[in-house]
């Protein structure tokens, strides 16, 4: 079984679905979901400009809440939601993911993007069509880096480390998000970006605790493990300032 690890990550080989995508693969420090020294590679000191795709989501929300907070200027693409915040590095834009004309200007002067889309956002299908127009902009406009949440349970849809109640739910109430979630992965793993996918366990509305455990090889955790929604956030954020998980596929969760 892959090692789950909470005070250190160890690499790991690459799985048969292309998690690394052949680049080099680095040990990583972790304690208690947040980054140690990191090395080879350095967390970046400098601020960016992240556009946050369903940053109307419970999700999408918190993310922009934390890149904020960590001095970063937003861009929040929402469909027809209303954003009620407000903050000197926030933007908001109007756009449908599934409308490459839509979005294309939108990603034009970012640094990275955050794709954090939900499927009831857009219906069937959204997350593919979505992250293959976002990856087309990003081509257009040069811009490298991705952080997209995906859940656990994707490419390993029967794992007995997930509940039997889950797996079942799998297989027949969620079984089209599991082909949504699974087709936008193949997009991405087949790009060139610097991407990494954030696989969360079971999602809570609890605060953010910043304890979590991170399995680098995408491996599942235990049955019952359960994560919030603001430490999955604050997750891609720090996916996105340092390249510790540069073409990493993650599970994380307590």
């Amino acid at each position: 079984m892959a090692p789950r690890l909470r005070s250190r990550c160890r690499s790991s080989r690459s799985s048969a679905h292309g998690t690394l995508g052949g680049r080099p693969q680095w040990a990583t420090p972790f304690v208690s979901g947040t980054v140690a020294t990191l090395t080879p590679r350095t967390a970046r000191d400098r601020s960016m400009r992240i556009l946050v795709v369903g940053a109307a989501g419970r999700t999408g929300r918190h993310v922009v809440e934390v890149a904020l907070r960590h001095g970063h200027e937003v861009t929040a693409l929402v469909r027809e939601s209303r954003l009620d915040m407000s903050h000197p590095g926030l933007s908001i834009a109007h756009g449908d993911v599934t409308d490459f004309d839509s979005i294309e200007p939108i990603v034009t002067g970012h640094t990275a993007v955050a794709f954090a889309v939900s499927q009831q956002s857009g219906g069937r299908g959204v997350h593919e069509t979505g992250i293959a127009n976002v990856i087309h902009a990003m081509a257009v406009h040069d811009v490298r880096r991705l952080a997209a949440v995906s859940a656990a349970g994707a490419f390993a849809r029967s794992n007995k480390e997930l509940s039997i109640g889950y797996r079942t739910l799998i297989a027949t109430t969620l079984r089209h998000v599991y082909d949504d979630l699974e087709a936008m992965e193949r997009r991405i793993m087949a790009s060139d970006l610097d991407w990494t996918i954030v696989r969360p366990v079971g999602l809570s509305d609890a605060p953010a605790s910043g304890d979590y455990r991170v399995s680098m090889d995408g491996a599942m955790l235990s049955k019952t493990s359960r994560i919030a929604r603001a430490d999955v956030a604050g997750f891609v954020v720090k996916a996105l300032e340092t390249d510790a998980y540069w073409r990493r596929a993650v599970v994380i969760g307590n």
